[in-house]
């Protein structure tokens, strides 16, 4: 069992190559508008794309809890999460609603409603978040949520932010 679970992580680990520019596709917004993912990259700050289904309970408890600890947050720079759904076109309307009723206050929902962010980042599984640096590199992924996940997240930003 031992052995399978270290090719299975071996296997994960060579599906994301770290450095890495994020992949160039078109999102929208909880109003339907599109929202490219290159648009995300300020050259400023380091972003957190957070991957989540509204069936998914550990993403949501993610997403709530990052939410909490942003007042928290070192505010020499600023934070930005874009919470990403990769829910289908039948269920965005489900996941716009999901996304505007809960008390994520710093966190942007965006909607991933023909999977090409997902294709493109070959995400498997959810929760599942994605640490950018300030130009658009990957710094840091992780795949699933335990409590207390939040804030190897958090180090992994001011890690990327040399903070």
């Amino acid at each position: 069992m031992k052995k399978l679970v270290v090719v299975l992580l071996l296997a994960l680990w060579g599906l994301v190559s770290y450095g890495q520019r994020i992949p160039s596709v078109t999102l929208q917004d909880g109003s339907g508008k599109a929202v490219t993912t290159v648009s995300l990259v300020d050259g400023k700050t380091p972003f957190v794309v957070s991957i989540w289904m509204t069936t998914c309970k550990p993403c949501l408890k993610e997403l709530d809890t990052l939410s909490e600890e942003l007042p928290d947050w070192d505010a020499s720079f600023p934070l930005r999460i874009y919470a990403v759904s990769m829910d289908d076109a039948r269920s965005q309307k489900r996941a716009v609603a999901l996304a505007q009723g809960r008390d994520w206050d710093g966190i942007t929902a965006l909607f991933d409603v023909n999977a090409d962010l997902r294709r493109a980042l070959n995400v498997s599984s959810v929760p599942q978040v994605f640490v950018y640096d300030k130009d658009g590199n990957l710094f840091y992924t992780h795949i699933g949520y335990r409590p207390g996940d939040e804030q190897e997240l958090l180090n992994q930003v001011r890690k990327c932010a040399g903070k």
